[in-house]
């Protein structure tokens, strides 16, 4: 009987559940890495990844986290983007974010099962699913729930609040960004986020 070795991961979620292919994709020079991993890696360094490690590229990060500058893209659909934005503007009521004082309609975005953005409006009418999940609930592609972000954010949970209607450096603002992207045929939202472990610059994108 031949036996064909299984297909080298082509995603980082691929590559975290195959931990062994994973390490060997991280052993091959810059150049000979598929294009994915490098875009991922960026300018972080690689350290030894012992044979008995369960999640080498989470291994990575973690001996990073004290190197500088990190950078993540996240890919969500814009149009449930923009319906959870239009849920935050037209709610009655607005939840607070950490050291936040005045409500305002804003877009959260959360990193605990997965990652995702949501709405911080309170609607009375608001039911959730079977799951127990509010509608306005939007994971980014490859994070929904029961996977693991750590390798690409780290290893806190937390939750980051996104003005829709303070003006952006061009003078929009991210209520205008979504829904003119919309009107013109785009189709994803990219939240690109720059960070250490003090500060953290986000970058919004639609194509």
């Amino acid at each position: 009987m031949t036996k064909h070795a299984p297909a080298a991961p082509d995603s980082v979620e691929a590559a975290m559940n195959h931990p062994e292919q994973a390490r060997q994709l991280l052993a091959l020079p810059a150049e000979q890495r598929p294009a994915w991993l490098n875009e991922f890696l960026g300018t972080m360094t690689i350290p030894p990844i012992p044979e008995t490690s369960t999640n080498p590229l989470l291994d990575v990060v973690m001996a990073n986290t004290a190197h500088g500058k990190k950078n993540c893209t996240l890919v969500f659909p814009l149009s449930k983007v923009l319906a959870s934005a239009e849920h935050a503007l037209a709610a009655p009521k607005h939840a607070l974010g950490y050291g936040e004082t005045e409500a305002a309609p804003r877009l959260w975005w959360v990193k605990d099962e997965g990652t995702y953005l949501m709405s911080n409006g309170q609607d009375p009418t608001d039911t959730r699913d079977e799951d127990g999940r509010l509608p306005h609930v939007v994971h980014a592609d490859g994070w929904g729930p029961g996977t693991d972000a750590r390798s690409i954010l780290g290893g806190d949970d937390f939750r980051e609040s996104i003005d829709l209607t303070t003006p952006l450096d061009d003078g929009t603002t991210l209520l205008d960004l979504l829904r003119t992207a919309t009107t013109e045929g785009a189709t994803r939202f990219l939240l690109q986020a720059t960070f250490t472990d003090h500060y953290m610059t986000l970058t919004y994108i639609t194509e």
